[in-house]
C-alpha cells in the first residue's frame, strides 16, 4: 500500500488515535503486506499539522512548507523554488478552498522520503490570479507515484463542500487525519462504460495529474450533448471535471476506458483516447509557451529605491524608463433599455468593429511574432461565438442593454471557466475578459487608448491580449502588471514582441505609482524597482548593454545554415510578393526567395505592365539576392486575385476556374511577354554575377499537357533570346497534380507544394469562406499522404520539394514536413528565425520515424496530438 494511504487508511488504532489526542504524541501506522513485500509504515506526528496559520501571500505559504519539510526530513535540501516552479508550470489549486502544492519532477531527487506537511489558513489566502482562496494547504514530497493516492484522497474530501469548510476552521488536527481517512474508505461507485468505448494506456511519467487531467477535461468539454466517462479499474470519472479525473489515481501503465454516448460520441472517445495514448504531459511546449530567465543575463544586486517590488519573470532583457500608468477605466453600463431593435443594431455593429480591430492587431502582430499573432484570431471566433450571442439577444428581447447584455453574457462563461484551475485555460478567461471590455468600450464610445511618444516603461493591473498586441510599434521599453503569470496571453505576446515583462506583483503595487517617475523593470531578478538608486539605475545601464549585444548575438545566428543535429541540412527561403519586400530576406537569415508572387505587377497596374517594366521590378530583387535563388512563380491571376484590366468574365466558382495557368494560356502574347522578361533578367543576372539564380515555377497546373504546354512556351521564349537554361518547376495544388506526381517529377526540374490551395481543393473548403476557412486542416491525413506522394516521387527522380504555404510557417507542421523528405521551407521573412532554429534542433532521423506514424493517422486531431510534444525529436 503507498505511503499516502497508509496515512490516512480507516482503522480502528487511528480512530483510538483521535479520540484521545492528549494521550498520544506520535503513532506508527503499518498496514498488512505480503509475505514477499517490505511493510509501508509511516510515523504520522502532530507536528505535521499545523493550524490556524496566517500568511499575506502564496510565497509565503510555499516558504513556510518548505521549511517545514526540511525540519522533517522529507527533504534534503531547499525545496522551495521546486513548489514555486510547479506553480508556475500549473495551479495546484484543487476546489473548495484546498491547494496541493508539490515539486516539479526535475526537484526528485531533492526528496529524502514520502511526506506531506498540511497548513491550515483559516482566513484563506489568494492562490491564484482568478482570485480562488485556500483555506487547507497539503504540501506532498513524493519520491515516486505516492502523490497519486493523495490526489484520490483529496479529491474525495475536497469534492463534499461543507466537509472541506470543516476541515478549514477545526481546531483538531486528528479531525482532518480522521477525515481523510473516512474519504479514502469509501466505496467508490463504479458506472458502466457507455457503448460506445475505447481502452487506452497511460504513458505519462507522473500519471494522471493536474496538468493532463486539466488537457483532458477541456477536450471533452468540447463535445456539445455527450456524456463521456474515462474508466481506471474500480474507479470511474466524468471526463468533463478536472477534479474527477484527478480522483481516478490513474498512474503510468494503467488501462483506463474512454467511453461516451450521445451526438459526437465516436469523435469523443476516439480523440480523447488518442490524447491518452501520445501522452499529454509536455511541459515545456515551446520557447515562448514558459520562461526561465536566461543565464547569461545577470539580475540585478541589491537594487534599490523609493520601492523594490517582486514578481515574476514573464519576458527576458531588462529596460529602464519613465513610468506610464495603465489605469482602470471603469465604464457606467446602463442596464435598462426602450428599443430592442435599436440594440440589436448596436451590438452588430460594435462586434463587426471589433473583428476589424481584431483583425487589424493581427496584421500588425504577425511579422513578428506569428504563432501568438493567432491569439487575436481566436479572440475574433468569440466575437461570433453562437452560445454567447444567442444570450446576449436574449438579454436585449428582456428590455436590456446590448452593452448590459454582453456584459452578463460573458460574464456567465468567465465563471463557468473559472471553475477548472490551470494556466491554459486561465488565458482562455483573459480571451472572454478581453472581448468584453473591447465591444463594450465601442458600445459606450469610450476613448481609444493613447500611449505616450516618448521611450516609456508600461505599468499595470493586468494587459488584456489586444492591449499588448496594441504595443506593437510603441516606445515602449518594458511592462510590469500587478496580476497574471508567467504563462499568460500577455506573456506570451511579450516574449513574441521582444519586451521585457514581469508579472504577478501584487495587488494596489503598481497602479498608484505617479507617472513620469523613473522605473527600472529586471525579469532576471524578477523585480520592479521605482526611481532606483543612482548605483541601481548604473548597474541597470550596464545590464541593459550587456542585453543589447546577446540580442545582437542571437541575430547572429539566424544566418546560420539549418541543418538537424544529425547533419540534414534544410533550405529556408522566403515568399515575397513585391521589390520592397526583398531586403528582408537576407535580414532575417534567408537563403533567398523560394516564391516572388508576380500579381503585384498586374494588379497594381491600369494597364498590363511593359517588358521593360517587369524587368526593373525583377531586377531590383535580384540586386539584393544576387545569385541566390529566386523562384519567379508566372502570374497566378484569377480566384481571390482579379486584375482589373483584363476580360474576366464572372464565373460562380473562380477558385475553380480559369486561373493560375490556364488564364495564361488563355492570354498567350500576355504570358510570353511576362517569360521573356524573367528570361531577360536572367541574362542580365549572368552578366552581373555570373550566374542566375531564377528558377520559374508554373502555377495551377493539373495535369501533364498544361506542364508540357507551358514548358514549350517557355522554351521558344529562351532559345529565341539565347538565355541561360532556368530551371522550371510548378506549383503542386491541385491534388490532380500530387496524384500524377510520379509522371511529372521525370520532367520537371522541382516541386513547390502551395498549402494553402492544395488544402482547400483537397478538403473541398473555400479558404475565404467565413464560415469553413477555420476548418482548413493543414493536419488532414489526406493532404499528408498527397504530400508525401508528391516527395517520394520527386526523390525517385532526384528533385527537389519545396512547400511554400502556410503549413511551412508553422514550426510543429515544418517538423512534420522536414520529416517527410521536404527540402525546403519558405516562410514570411520573419518566421526564418524561428523555423531555422527548430530544425537545428531536432534529429532528422527522428522526425522521419515520426512522420511515418503520422501518415499512418487516421484523423488530424490523432497527428496533431502527436507533434505537441517535440521531445522525442532531440
Amino acid at each position: 500500500m503507498s505511503f499516502f494511504k497508509s496515512l490516512f487508511a480507516s482503522s480502528e488504532k487511528e480512530t483510538e488515535v483521535a479520540s484521545q489526542p492528549e494521550l498520544v504524541q506520535s503513532a506508527t501506522i503499518e498496514q498488512p503486506v505480503a509475505a514477499n513485500e517490505e511493510p509501508d509504515s509511516l510515523t504520522v506526528e502532530p507536528k505535521q499539522i499545523y493550524l490556524n496559520q496566517s500568511f499575506t501571500n502564496k510565497e509565503q505559504v510555499l516558504r513556510f512548507v518548505s521549511e517545514q519539510m526540511l525540519a522533517l526530513g522529507l527533504v534534503n535540501a531547499d525545496y522551495f523554488d521546486a513548489l514555486l516552479a510547479r506553480e508556475q508550470k500549473v495551479s495546484t489549486y484543487l476546489i473548495n478552498g484546498v491547494a496541493i502544492p508539490h515539486g516539479v519532477n526535475e526537484a526528485k531527487s531533492l526528496v529524502a522520503k514520502s511526506g506531506v506537511v498540511i497548513v491550515q489558513i483559516p482566513q484563506g489566502i489568494t492562490w491564484n490570479d482568478n482570485g480562488d482562496s485556500v483555506k487547507l494547504v497539503v504540501g506532498i514530497a513524493a519520491k515516486g507515484e505516492d502523490h497519486l493516492s493523495l490526489l484520490q484522497t483529496l479529491t474525495t474530501v475536497v469534492m463534499d463542500e461543507e466537509l472541506s469548510a470543516k476541515l478549514a476552521i477545526t481546531s483538531d488536527k486528528h479531525q482532518i487525519i480522521t477525515a481523510l481517512g473516512a474519504a479514502a474508505s469509501k466505496e467508490a461507485v463504479v458506472e458502466d462504460d457507455f457503448a460506445i468505448n475505447q481502452s487506452a494506456l497511460i504513458v505519462d511519467e507522473a500519471g494522471m495529474h493536474a496538468r493532463p487531467a486539466s488537457l483532458l477535461s477541456e477536450r471533452a468539454a468540447s463535445f456539445a450533448n455527450t456524456q463521456i466517462r474515462i474508466r481506471n479499474g474500480e474507479q470511474s470519472a466524468n471526463a468533463k471535471s478536472m477534479a474527477a479525473l484527478l480522483a481516478m489515481g490513474a498512474k503510468l501503465g494503467d488501462s483506463v476506458v474512454v467511453s461516451a454516448e450521445g451526438e459526437h460520441a465516436e469523435q469523443a472517445v476516439e480523440q480523447l483516447a488518442e490524447m491518452i495514448k501520445a501522452g499529454l504531459d509536455n511541459e515545456d511546449d515551446n520557447a515562448n509557451a514558459e520562461f526561465n530567465p536566461l543565464a547569461g543575463l545577470p539580475a540585478l544586486s541589491n537594487a534599490s529605491g523609493d520601492a523594490v517590488l517582486q514578481g515574476m519573470a514573464a519576458s527576458p532583457g531588462i529596460a529602464a524608463a519613465p513610468v506610464f500608468v495603465l489605469r482602470p477605466c471603469n465604464l457606467a453600463v446602463t442596464q435598462q433599455a426602450d428599443n430592442a431593435e435599436a440594440e440589436k443594431q448596436a451590438l452588430t455593429a460594435a462586434l463587426n468593429k471589433a473583428a476589424e480591430q481584431s483583425d487589424e492587431l493581427h496584421n500588425k502582430l504577425v511579422e513578428k511574432a506569428p504563432q501568438e499573432a493567432a491569439i487575436l484570431k481566436a479572440q475574433k471566433q468569440l466575437l461570433a461565438d453562437e452560445a454567447i450571442n444567442q444570450e446576449c439577444l436574449s438579454y436585449i428581447e428582456q428590455g436590456n442593454s446590448a452593452a448590459w447584455a454582453w456584459q452578463q453574457a460573458l460574464a456567465s462563461q468567465v465563471e463557468a471557466l473559472s471553475k477548472v484551475e490551470d494556466e491554459r485555460l486561465k488565458a482562455r478567461i483573459a480571451d472572454l475578459n478581453d472581448v468584453s471590455e473591447r465591444v463594450i468600450a465601442i458600445l459606450l464610445s469610450a476613448d481609444t487608448l493613447q500611449f505616450p511618444d516618448e521611450e516609456f516603461v508600461l505599468l499595470a493591473k493586468d494587459l488584456t491580449p489586444s492591449q499588448t498586441a496594441g504595443l506593437e510599434g510603441k516606445a515602449v521599453k518594458a511592462i510590469a502588471t500587478e496580476l497574471g503569470g508567467p504563462n499568460s496571453h500577455m506573456a506570451i505576446l511579450a516574449r513574441g514582441l521582444g519586451i521585457p515583462a514581469v508579472v504577478g506583483v501584487g495587488a494596489g503595487k503598481l497602479c498608484e505609482v505617479a507617472d513620469q517617475q523613473m522605473a527600472v523593470v529586471d525579469p532576471q531578478s524578477a523585480s520592479v524597482v521605482i526611481n532606483p538608486s543612482q548605483a541601481t539605475l548604473e548597474q541597470a545601464n550596464q545590464n541593459i548593454d550587456t542585453w543589447l549585444q546577446m540580442r545582437l548575438a542571437e541575430a547572429e545566428h539566424q544566418h546560420e545554415p539549418a541543418v538537424t543535429k544529425d547533419g540534414r541540412h534544410i533550405d529556408v527561403v522566403c515568399n515575397i510578393a513585391k521589390p520592397k519586400d526583398a531586403p528582408s530576406i537576407l535580414e532575417n537569415g534567408g537563403e533567398g526567395a523560394g516564391l516572388l508572387r508576380t500579381e503585384f505587377l498586374f494588379e497594381a497596374s491600369s494597364e498590363e505592365p511593359s517588358i521593360d517594366q517587369q524587368i526593373d521590378a525583377l531586377k531590383s530583387i535580384a540586386k539584393e539576392l544576387g545569385d541566390r535563388q529566386l523562384v519567379v512563380r508566372t502570374a497566378d491571376i484569377g480566384g481571390d486575385k482579379p486584375v482589373s484590366w483584363m476580360d474576366m468574365p464572372h464565373e460562380d466558382n473562380p477558385f475553380l476556374g480559369v486561373r493560375g495557368v490556364r488564364l495564361s494560356f488563355k492570354h498567350p502574347a500576355m504570358f510570353e511577354r511576362q517569360l521573356e522578361a524573367i528570361y531577360r533578367t536572367a541574362i542580365w543576372q549572368v552578366e552581373q554575377f555570373g550566374k542566375s539564380g531564377i528558377h520559374i515555377m508554373f502555377p495551377m497546373i493539373a495535369k501533364m499537357s498544361e506542364w508540357t504546354k507551358a514548358r514549350e512556351m517557355a522554351e521558344k521564349i529562351r532559345v529565341s533570346l539565347n538565355a541561360p537554361v532556368l530551371p522550371l518547376g510548378i506549383m503542386v495544388e491541385v491534388p490532380s497534380a500530387a496524384l500524377v506526381a510520379d509522371t511529372l517529377a521525370k520532367q520537371v526540374d522541382f516541386f513547390s507544394i502551395g498549402s494553402n490551395d492544395l488544402t482547400q481543393y483537397t478538403l473541398a473548403m473555400d479558404r475565404l469562406n467565413p464560415e469553413l476557412c477555420c476548418e482548413a486542416d493543414s493536419y488532414h491525413p489526406g493532404l499528408l499522404r498527397l504530400i508525401s506522394m508528391t516527395v517520394k516521387a520527386a526523390t525517385a527522380n532526384g528533385k527537389w520539394v519545396g512547400v511554400c504555404g502556410n503549413m511551412a510557417a508553422d514550426p510543429n507542421i515544418a517538423c512534420l514536413l522536414v520529416g517527410m523528405g521536404v527540402q525546403e521551407l519558405s516562410v514570411s521573412p520573419a518566421n526564418v528565425p524561428a523555423v531555422k532554429n527548430i530544425i537545428r534542433s531536432v534529429s532528422y532521423r527522428k522526425l522521419q520515424e515520426k512522420a511515418e506514424k503520422a501518415l499512418q493517422m487516421c484523423s488530424s486531431e490523432k497527428v496533431m496530438a502527436m507533434y505537441k510534444n517535440h521531445d522525442d525529436l532531440i
